[in-house]
């Protein structure tokens, strides 16, 4: 099932990382994750396994980290673009192409639906990190705090 990743910015958007299986949130049509701020849009929590993901401009994408001021994307070759989503969303810092949107496809595959809260998926934030670290091989990171 390929769902778009599209960013609302200002840490409001789900981390997704290639080979992570975890909880994430669909909008009602399910063509789209879930951001921002208005929980009307989900309509259930699925837990589930991200296959890939792509960008028509970057190509493949190892993981995108929501995490703070600054999104980080990681890309297959190793590069990491470093991404604001405060101040000028969707400006990046020392990478030199033009982007000229920031919506992905990213493929899953669905291992069950759920009626799991959100409350309980942010109780396990901690965990989170430490496996998206692992994922994507890394001992620290700028978005770690």
């Amino acid at each position: 099932m390929i769902v778009k990743w599209e960013p609302y910015w200002y840490e409001l958007d789900q981390c997704i990382v290639v080979g992570d299986i975890d909880f994430f949130y669909l909008r009602k049509d399910n063509l789209y994750f879930a951001n921002g701020l208005n929980s009307e849009c989900y309509e259930r929590e699925v837990k589930a396994e991200i296959l890939k993901i792509t960008h028509p401009e970057l190509g493949d994408i190892r993981g995108i980290i929501t995490i703070g001021l600054d999104y980080s994307i990681y890309l297959s070759d190793g590069t990491v673009i470093i991404v604001n989503a405060e101040e000028n969303p969707g400006e990046t810092y020392d990478y030199h192409d033009v982007v000229s949107e920031w919506c992905f496809d990213v493929q899953i595959r669905i291992i069950e639906k759920t009626e799991l809260p959100a409350m309980e998926r942010k109780e396990r934030w901690q965990e989170c990190i430490r496996k998206y670290k692992a994922l994507l091989g890394l001992s620290e990171a700028d978005w770690e705090s």
